[in-house]
């Protein structure tokens, strides 16, 4: 998942475009009025505290450990499922106050702000401004033209085949179709839609050759990556002050009682950047931590890895080069995919 870093705080870049959508449809929707604009702010907004807060009832025992990890973790695809669940019934309640015209335009912000977030995010600014202007410029006076246009972006930018371009051509066709069944059945997509925008666990980077890992660890030993037999390595950069840091933890380490064959997990202390011997001691003794962890007393490592935010992970294969980069904090459920992602390399 893409992250904005504010101090120490990790924003994912889906959480941050929809609620701009949001307070952007508000301010529209203020001017022109209309029941379904806020029925819709009700939905995102259940949506999202459902699907946050399930994390409490699916993961309970890591909660309990870490109540600091609700802040950063959510319930996974269980809760997605859970959340749709309860907006289906809210919608089915609410059917009857539905204009349908306002649903699609407030679809239209949504892609429009999350496509200039997610843009600007990659620094294709040009791509950014010429979103920008389409929502703006052309909502004004062609609704039916904004949706168009964006069909027309994304299939540029992402394809015919993205789940996105997809969904955006049955809204569109919908909009012209009219029909009430093909009307719930688009909503059904774009619901699912947000649930896969939300979770976007990885974004895939090329491959990204680096040195290999020397460190010294807690245990006095030195650690050489290059001497290790595991196929994959996953290498999580962190720092004992670190608030995502610390609700991370508990799922690092259960991953690591339970490896994947073939598979290895280090930690690296950025120990220039941290508060001293005695505060990563208290720190591993809290979380139970028992895979190793590496020092980084240079922050050499941390800054041949362009470690900027933190935590960071990183997935390296038996050469070292980079496969993944997961910038914010990680759950066990996105380390599996991560592993199963590239389950080639456990192949070979």
């Amino acid at each position: 998942m893409m992250y904005i870093s504010l101090g120490q705080f990790n924003i994912p870049v889906a959480w941050l475009a929809f609620i701009l959508a949001i307070l952007y449809s508000d301010f529209r929707s203020r001017q022109v009025g209309g029941a379904t604009n806020k029925l819709l702010e009700h939905l995102v907004f259940t949506y999202i505290l459902v699907w946050k807060f399930s994390y409490i009832l699916f993961s309970l025992s890591d909660f309990i450990k870490a109540p600091l990890s609700l802040v950063y973790f959510d319930g996974g695809l269980k809760g997605h499922v859970l959340a749709l669940v309860v907006l289906a019934f809210i919608l089915y309640r609410k059917r009857q106050i539905l204009v349908w015209a306002d649903i699609w335009i407030y679809w239209a912000r949504v892609v429009a702000i999350f496509s200039v977030i997610s843009l600007g995010f990659q620094e294709h600014w040009l791509y950014a401004v010429i979103w920008l202007l389409v929502l703006v410029l052309v909502e004004r006076k062609y609704q039916h033209g904004l949706l168009l246009g964006q069909f027309l972006l994304l299939a540029w930018l992402n394809g015919f085949t993205s789940s996105l371009t997809l969904v955006h051509l049955f809204v569109l066709l919908t909009v012209y179709l009219k029909t009430k069944q093909a009307q719930y059945l688009v909503v059904t997509g774009i619901l699912s839609l947000v649930a896969m925008m939300l979770v976007d666990v990885e974004k895939a980077t090329e491959t990204i050759a680096h040195e290999m890992i020397v460190l010294p660890t807690t245990t006095g030993e030195m650690y050489s990556l290059s001497e290790q037999e595991q196929k994959l390595t996953i290498v999580n950069f962190f720092a004992t002050w670190c608030p995502p840091c610390k609700a991370e933890m508990p799922h690092l380490q259960s991953f690591a009682e339970d490896l994947p064959a073939g598979v290895a997990l280090i930690g690296v202390n950025l120990t220039d950047r941290d508060n001293g011997e005695q505060a990563l001691v208290n720190f591993m003794e809290t979380y139970e931590v028992t895979y190793p962890i590496l020092l980084d007393e240079s922050d050499e490592v941390g800054t041949a890895f362009r470690v900027m935010s933190i935590p960071t992970t990183v997935l390296l294969n038996a050469q070292g080069e980079e496969l993944e980069r997961l910038v914010g904090p990680v759950s066990e459920e996105v380390l599996r995919q991560l592993i199963k992602k590239h389950q080639t390399y456990l192949e070979e």
